[in-house]
């Protein structure tokens, strides 16, 4: 395992000491200490678990100092000094590893260079230098990949700071430590005003926030926010009859359709009293996010909101809508002191959140991440840095493309009224049912309408729900994540808004991981959530870190080796070489362009996908790799083996020359890498089970990582699809003639993907995606002018 350190930041030995001294590491008068003794006193504080001198004896004489004896023993002899082995073979005790198993008590430093574990270059270890030493260990990532630090904390070292008369955030290195007492903290649930009225029922909406805040806030301690807006947070509701069929023929657009989203249904915001009172509720669910509760242990409040239409709160949803950013903004107004919220829904009584420092952060994947990314973009006063994963920026790159219907991975059928209907979780309390249900269906004929199904162009409804128009507007920092294998929100939703974010004179970072649509605070490669808490404490906290400089903008996993990690300027097509494969004759992707050559292949839609009856995932599998029973429904094409690796970077770029046998088709691509070869695991696994410790006897999360599998025929790299009514434009169908041959030009899915030497890019040219796309009940077949179609693809 490779430990990428991207969150240790270089401190001068004189800070150092100043922290080792004020986390009660070294004592003051550390001067008058002879060396020795100095030793056994640094190594007994790594073993607050160890309550009595004999105990740490007990211990130290437990872990050896080299072949021959303990570090206890060479203690006992006074040294004045000590190896750079000795010193690093108790390291590596102390950082989880076994000697013998993992490494060779006569080299321990084999194991630091082979892992990326940083260490002192020094031949001795003395009374000069055993500062910077013990400082780096206690700053560096243990076995299960967290710093030795957080694993003291976990053991119980800060316990005693649970106690102090004025509680206060502590730092080391830069990143804040866990001095919270997690077992007295505060639950609360609120509820606080909107200015919206999505029910029509006269009353201004109300919002249930749920608050977990420390105790030590009710000594005046004022502190920072980590806020979710989680529209699962209540629960969801089974929709899995409701949704629509996708085995339907695809409609011939005569007239691109009108639609006009209307504007929200606003009240004039209330002034908040000077009334104060406790919150009448107390939080009986948990916490959702591992990220957020790491950070309550180190004294950060976590507020989650599922926002209108939800659990506890009113109205109704709108998925993806102004009122849906609206709502979930009205929460951060309270936090910073401009809202009324209320200690019950009887709107008696108004509460204030008078514990908040007024900073917050959003953090979420998903549509979580996705509500924050939208906030950020209407420059709220209080959000100071958002990190959002896996988010959508356009609702339509979510649900549609390029004019044509197309679901998120194991999503076929769900839409923006299904999602609305998915998460209308106040359904979940039978009075709210009855009074919302007959408004709330009025609201789904109004999505079903806006979001048009039939056609699949965009309209004033995905307009109002594209974020990227509004990006001028975001004040605050801003950490994207994405997972370069997520075929749910899919990866241009975040390098649109990237490139969006480039112009505004804001900082902004990107992560982009191997996984699908998921976390990866946990994974162990990297040091991620080191990392946010350097930046967290820099954004929220005022630390002078130099956390926005600290790593590069742009971090990229490698899809190679695991636990490597590329760095970059940027993410766009300009860091390769535009290289343009011709889709030639005898199926290949030449540099040279052939001949005229005219190519068919026949779609039956879905048919054929429902007589074998097999699963969406396992289409894809037999499809892409080229199955004698789908041939007949695609066009393949491929290069020759390549004499050396190549990386793609970037949008590919497609131009295909097609005809339809109707008035109507849809063309979908897949660039795809063949060999077979081990591949790293489509999802991370587990490496260490509840390995990540959040705090003191507080909560654990699994540490992960993306490990060598079993060999496989292709990989995936990109894909993309395309109306072709819409040749001209992207946005406007136009009418098509059987037979007659349309240039259609249009980007895959963005990638950032490295082909090994001796294996093959490939593009596969087909219609009807089983796991994306309609599904039509009817044949058709497209026709392909070879010598006016190919892929630009970016390498360096």
């Amino acid at each position: 395992m490779k430990y990428n350190q991207y969150g240790r930041i270089n401190v001068g030995q004189a800070d150092q000491i100043k922290e080792l001294i004020a986390l009660k590491f070294l004592p003051a008068e550390y001067e008058t200490l002879e060396f020795s003794d100095l030793l056994g006193l640094l190594f007994g504080k790594l073993f607050p678990e160890q309550k009595t001198i004999g105990a740490k004896r007990q211990t130290l004489s437990a872990i050896a100092a080299d072949e021959t004896q303990s570090i206890f023993a060479l203690i006992e002899q006074h040294v004045t000094e000590i190896t750079q082995n000795n010193f690093y073979n108790v390291a590596l005790q102390l950082l989880g590893y076994h000697a013998g198993y993992d490494y060779d008590l006569g080299n321990p430093l084999a194991l630091f260079k082979e892992h990326n574990l940083p260490f002192l270059q020094a031949n001795k270890i003395n009374q000069e230098n055993i500062f910077n030493a013990y400082y780096l260990l206690l700053s560096t990532r243990a076995k299960n990949g967290q710093l030795l630090i957080d694993h003291l904390a976990a053991k119980g070292y800060f316990v005693p700071w649970f106690k102090a008369e004025k509680p206060q955030f502590v730092y080391f290195n830069g990143k804040i430590l866990p001095v919270f007492d997690t077992t007295k903290i505060i639950r609360e649930v609120i509820y606080v005003e909107s200015d919206l009225d999505t029910d029509h029922d006269g009353q201004k909406d109300l919002l249930q926030a749920t608050i977990f805040r420390p105790q030590e806030t009710e000594q005046n301690l004022r502190v920072p926010i980590l806020y979710t807006a989680n529209p699962y947070w209540g629960g969801t509701n089974d929709v899995d009859d409701h949704l629509h069929s996708v085995d339907e023929n695809l409609t011939e657009i005569k007239e691109n359709p009108v639609y006009r989203q209307p504007a929200p249904n606003l009240k004039e915001k209330s002034v908040p009293s000077t009334e104060n009172a406790v919150p009448e509720e107390t939080a009986t669910r948990n916490g959702i996010y591992s990220l957020n509760e790491y950070f309550l242990a180190r004294g950060f409040a976590n507020v989650y909101a599922g926002g209108i239409g939800t659990y506890g709160s009113d109205g109704v949803r709108l998925c993806g809508s102004v009122e849906e950013t609206i709502c979930a903004k009205e929460i951060i107004e309270w936090l910073t002191g401009n809202r009324i919220a209320y200690t019950t829904r009887e709107r008696t009584t108004q509460t204030k959140a008078w514990w908040s420092n007024g900073n917050v952060a959003m953090t979420g994947k998903s549509y979580l991440g996705t509500l924050a990314t939208a906030v950020a973009t209407t420059g709220v006063k209080g959000l100071k840095t958002v990190i959002s994963e896996a988010a959508i920026s356009s609702w339509y790159d979510y649900y549609r493309e390029h004019g044509l219907v197309i679901a998120p991975v194991l999503c076929q059928g769900e839409d923006t009224d299904i999602l609305a209907e998915l998460c209308q979780s106040n359904f979940q309390q039978s009075a709210d049912y009855l009074r919302n249900k007959p408004y709330f269906d009025k609201v789904m004929q109004a999505l079903v309408a806006g979001q048009d199904r039939t056609t699949g162009q965009y309209n004033d409804f995905w307009a109002a729900r594209n974020y990227r128009h509004n990006v001028k507007n975001i004040k605050c920092s801003f950490i994207s994540v994405h997972g370069l294998n997520d075929w749910n929100v899919k990866p241009k939703n975040v390098y649109k808004l990237w490139h969006e974010l480039q112009n505004l004179p804001i900082k902004h970072k990107l992560f982009l991981h191997q996984g699908p649509h998921t976390y990866m605070n946990n994974l162990q490669s990297i040091d991620f959530t080191d990392m946010i808490n350097l930046w967290l404490a820099h954004e929220l906290l005022g630390v002078k870190n130099g956390a926005l400089i600290q790593w590069p903008d742009v971090l990229v996993q490698d899809n190679l080796q695991a636990d490597t990690w590329h760095s970059e300027q940027t993410w766009s097509n300009n860091l390769g070489q535009a290289t343009t494969y011709h889709l030639n004759n005898n199926q290949q992707l030449a540099k040279n362009q052939d001949a005229a050559s005219i190519h068919s292949f026949e779609d039956v839609g879905g048919k054929q996908f429902h007589e074998m009856n097999i699963s969406e995932t396992e289409w894809e599998k037999q499809f892409l790799g080229g199955t004698k029973s789908w041939l007949d429904a695609q066009l393949r094409f491929m290069s020759e083996p390549l004499d050396f690796p190549v990386t793609l970077v970037g949008r590919p770029k497609v131009h295909l020359r097609v005809s339809s046998s109707l008035k109507k088709g849809q063309l979908s691509v897949a660039l795809i890498e063949l060999g077979r070869r081990s591949r790293l695991s489509a999802v991370p696994q587990v490496v260490d089970l509840n390995g990540q410790e959040l705090g003191y006897h507080f909560g654990t999360e699994s540490l992960k990582e993306f490990q060598p599998a079993h060999p496989t025929d292709f990989k995936l790299i990109a894909k993309g699809h395309q109306n072709i009514q819409n040749y001209a434009n992207q946005r406007i169908a136009r009418s098509v003639t059987p037979g007659e041959f349309y240039d259609l030009e249009f980007e895959l899915q963005p990638t950032y993907y490295t082909l090994p030497k001796d294996t093959q890019l490939a593009l596969v040219v087909y219609s009807t995606d089983q796991g994306m796309t309609k599904r039509p009940q009817e044949s058709t077949t497209y026709t392909v002018d070879l010598a006016q179609s190919s892929i630009t693809v970016y390498q360096k």
